[in-house]
C-alpha cells in the first residue's frame, strides 16, 4: 500500500502571494558547484541547501526508470589483513566488524566525475562516478587511513571510525576522524596520505585537539578561503594568491562522556585550522562552546556539544552551527538567568554564528532552555516530559536562504533539534524569525537531518515513535531496555525495532518519519493533503541524514535502509528501494528484519543518485549509484 497520501491542493504562492522569494545567488555556492553538476560538498553548497540546481537528468518521468547501476559491499579486497577486534567497546556494547572494509555513514563527494567516499573503518576510495571502477590510476585510488591511536593503545577504545564526509580542495581530500579527531589529508592525485610529523616514525595525521583525549567529531567540516576582512574568497585558484585556506571542524563531548566518567570536563570546540600549505598545518583559531568563568578560571560547565556541521555565509564572513544540551547544571538555580555568574552565555542548545577570520562568537539563539543531560546518569527523554525535552541537541545542519515579504528582505539561517522544533533565524541580528514543531522528541531524534531549501521552500524531516511511549521504553528511563540511547544504537535489535512498524500493539517497536515543505519565509505549510494533514508520512524508522532536492524530486533516506524519491509538488512517491535484510542475509537472530540503514543522505550528480548505507550497530555496506535506466522506456 503506498505510504503517501494524496495530494488535493497546493500552490507554491498560495502560502503568502505578497512573498518574492529570493533565489539561490552565486555567492551561496562553491567554486566547484559554480561550473559543474558535481556535489562538491557534504550538503552540497556553503548554504547547506542540498540542492543541486544542475541536475536536470532525473525528472518526474524519468525517476521511475531508476535501477542500481553499481554498488559496493564490505568491499574487503581493497584491504587485506582481518578487521580489528579486541577494543573496549566491542566488549561493552557489542560492536564487531565482519570485514576490514563496511558500510558507510558519511556522504560521497562527487568532482569531476570521481567519487570519492570512506567507509566506517576508514578506508578511502576514489573512483569513477558513473561505473564505480578504477578507470585512471591517478584519478581512482584506495587508500587506508592511519590508526596511531589503535595500534600504540594496549586496549583502545574503538578504532577511529569515520562518520561525517570528507572536504575537498584542489590537491586533496581532508578527512576528519568520528572517535579521536585526527585529521586526515590524502592526495587527489595517486591517494598518498600526507606525514604531519616526520619526526614520529610512520604516518601521522594531524591531532586537533592535542591536549583532550576522544575529540569526537561528528559534524560535517568545511573548507573556506578567506581575505584579509573574512570574507571568503570566490575562487580556488587564488589559493596561491596569499589568502589563508582553512579547514574548520566541531567537536562534541559524546564518547569522553560516554566511555570517560568523571574525567576532564569537556566542552565543544570549534576550530580552524590553516591548511593551505597541506604540509604544515596550524591552528587558525580555537573556540569552546562554553566560556572560562574568570573568578575560577575554569569552565562555566561541561557539555554543549559542538557537531551539527557548518554554514557559511560567504557575504559577512561568518559560520554557522549547532550546539547540545549542558551535561552538567553550570549553575546552582538553573536555568533562571538571575542566578547565573557574570557573564555567563548559555549556548546550549543553539544556533551560534562566528566570525570566520577570529573564532569569536556573532550571537546565539536557543531553542531549548534547562536542557540538561548527562549520558551516565540518563533521564526519561520522551514527549511525556513536563520539564522537557532533554537530549535535544541542535544537530541538524544549519540551512541558509533569503527571502522578502511585502518588501522587507531578510536573510535567514534554518535548524531542527532533536527536541522537534525546526526555527528559521535572522541572519543578521540572531531572532527567531518563525519555528514549527516538526515531530516529538525522544532523546534520539526528532529531528537530525539536515533540510533541504530550493524556490522559497524549506524541505524539513523529522522523525518520532509511533507511540509516545516508544522512547521510554527503549532508553534513558527506569526500566528502559537500554541504559541510554547511546547504548541502543549500537544494537541492532535496536533498529530492527525502529523499522518494525507492524501495527502489533507494542510501545517499544516502530518509528516514522514527518516531511513538511514549508514557506521559507513565514513558515507555513505548502503540502495539503485530503486528510486534512500536511505532511508526507513514511513508516519507514529515523531519518538521520539530510534531505536532498534536485529538479523538483525530493530524495529521503531512511535507518530501515529505504529511499524514497518524492514530486516535490505533489509529495508523490516516484521511486522506492531498499538495501539487503542483514538479519537475513548473516543470520543475526532477531525478531524481525533489519535492512542496512541508509544513513548518509543522498548526493545527486552526473545523472546519477548516490546513496551510502551501513550502520553503525551492524556496520555492514558500502555504497549505491543509481542511474536511469533507459532501456525500461523503450
Amino acid at each position: 500500500m503506498n505510504k503517501l497520501r494524496v495530494v488535493i491542493a497546493m500552490s507554491f504562492l498560495s502560502v503568502n502571494s505578497a512573498a518574492i522569494l529570493a533565489q539561490p545567488t552565486e555567492e551561496g555556492l562553491t567554486p566547484h558547484a559554480r561550473h559543474s553538476s558535481d556535489w562538491p560538498n557534504y550538503s552540497f553548497d556553503y548554504s547547506n541547501s542540498n540542492h543541486n540546481p544542475f541536475g536536470k537528468a532525473i525528472s518526474r518521468q524519468t525517476a521511475p526508470l531508476l535501477h542500481r547501476a553499481w554498488q559496493t559491499f564490505n568491499d574487503s579486497q581493497w584491504r587485506p589483513g582481518a578487521p580489528p577486534t579486541g577494543f573496549a567497546l566491542e566488549s561493552a556494547i557489542g560492536l564487531r566488524f565482519r570485514s576490514t572494509v563496511v558500510g558507510v555513514i558519511s556522504l560521497p563527494l562527487v568532482i569531476d566525475g570521481t567519487i570519492y567516499y570512506v567507509d566506517e573503518l576508514g578506508t578511502v576510495f576514489a573512483r569513477d562516478a558513473k561505473t564505480g571502477m578504477i578507470t585512471d590510476p591517478q584519478k581512482h585510488w584506495t587508500t587506508t587511513l592511519v590508526d596511531p591511536d589503535y595500534t600504540a593503545t594496549p586496549k583502545p577504545a574503538s578504532p577511529d571510525l569515520y562518520y561525517t564526509a570528507p572536504a575537498a580542495t584542489q590537491t586533496h581530500i581532508w578527512i576528519r576522524s568520528s572517535v579521536n579527531g585526527r585529521v586526515h589529508a590524502v592526495r587527489r592525485m595517486g591517494g598518498q596520505e600526507e606525514d604531519f610529523d616526520p619526526n614520529t616514525p610512520g604516518i601521522q595525521p594531524y591531532h586537533v585537539p592535542p591536549d583532550l583525549p576522544l575529540s569526537s567529531n561528528l559534524g560535517e567540516p568545511v573548507i573556506v578561503h578567506v581575505d584579509a576582512n573574512g570574507r571568503v574568497v570566490d575562487a580556488l585558484s587564488d589559493a596561491g594568491a596569499g589568502h589563508p585556506i582553512l579547514l574548520i571542524s566541531e567537536q562534541n563531548v559524546i564518547l569522553q562522556s560516554a566511555l570517560l566518567s568523571g574525567g576532564q570536563a569537556q566542552t565543544g570546540i570549534i576550530t580552524a585550522l590553516d591548511i593551505t600549505d597541506p604540509h604544515h598545518v596550524t591552528q587558525f583559531w580555537r573556540t569552546s562552546t562554553i566560556d572560562i568563568n574568570p573568578a575560577t578560571g575554569r569552565l562555566y560547565g561541561s557539555g554543549a556539544s559542538a557537531g551539527s556541521g557548518l554554514a557559511v555565509d560567504t557575504t559577512r564572513g561568518w559560520i554557522f552551527g549547532g550546539t547540545g544540551q549542558n551535561a552538567i547544571a553550570p549553575y546552582t538555580g538553573y536555568p533562571d538567568p538571575a542566578n547565573a555568574p557574570a557573564g555567563y552565555v548559555d549556548r546550549a542548545d543553539s544556533v551560534y554564528a562566528i566570525d570566520i577570520l577570529t573564532g569569536r562568537f556573532v550571537w546565539s539563539n536557543q531553542f531549548h532552555k534547562n536542557d540538561v543531560f548527562d549520558l551516565n546518569h540518563p533521564v526519561p527523554t520522551g514527549p511525556n516530559r513536563l520539564d522537557g525535552p532533554r537530549d535535544s541537541d541542535v544537530l541538524s545542519p544549519p540551512v541558509l536562504f533569503s527571502g522578502c515579504d511585502r518588501g522587507e528582505c531578510r536573510d535567514f539561517v534554518a535548524a531542527g533539534s532533536k527536541g522537534g522544533l525546526f526555527r528559521a533565524i535572522d541572519r543578521h541580528t540572531g531572532q527567531t524569525a518563525w519555528e514549527r514543531q516538526i515531530a516529538k522528541p525522544s532523546g534520539l531524534g526528532a529531528i537530525q537531518a539536515g533540510a533541504a531549501y530550493a524556490n522559497g521552500v524549506i524541505y524539513v524531516a523529522g522523525f518520532e515513535g509511533i507511540d509516545d511511549g516508544f522512547a521510554d521504553a527503549n532508553f534513558n528511563a527506569q526500566g528502559s531496555k537500554y541504559f541510554n540511547a547511546f547504548f541502543a544504537t549500537f544494537s541492532a535489535q535496536f533498529w530492527a525495532d525502529v523499522e518494525n512498524t507492524r501495527d502489533d500493539a507494542r510501545v517499544d517497536t516502530g518509528m516514522q518519519v514527518k516531511l513538511f515543505a514549508l514557506d521559507a519565509v513565514t513558515g507555513k505549510s505548502v503540502w495539503r493533503f485530503s486528510d486534512g494533514s500536511d505532511f508526507v508520512l513514511l513508516k519507514a524508522g529515523a531519518a538521520l541524514r539530510h534531505v536532498s532536492i534536485a529538479n523538483n524530486l525530493i530524495y529521503v533516506t531512511s535507518s530501515s535502509g529505504e529511499l524514497f524519491v518524492l514530486d516535490s509538488h505533489s509529495g508523490r512517491e516516484v521511486f522506492h528501494d531498499q538495501t539487503m535484510d542483514l538479519n537475513h542475509e548473516f543470520g543475526l537472530g532477531l525478531s524481525s528484519p533489519h535492512h542496512a540503514g541508509m544513513n548518509g543522505g543522498v548526493a545527486i550528480a552526473d545523472g546519477m543518485v548516490f546513496v551510502p548505507y551501513g550502520g553503525q550497530n551492524e556496520p555492514s555496506g558500502g555504497i549505491i549509484a543509481y542511474s536511469v535506466d533507459w532501456e525500461r522506456n523503450r
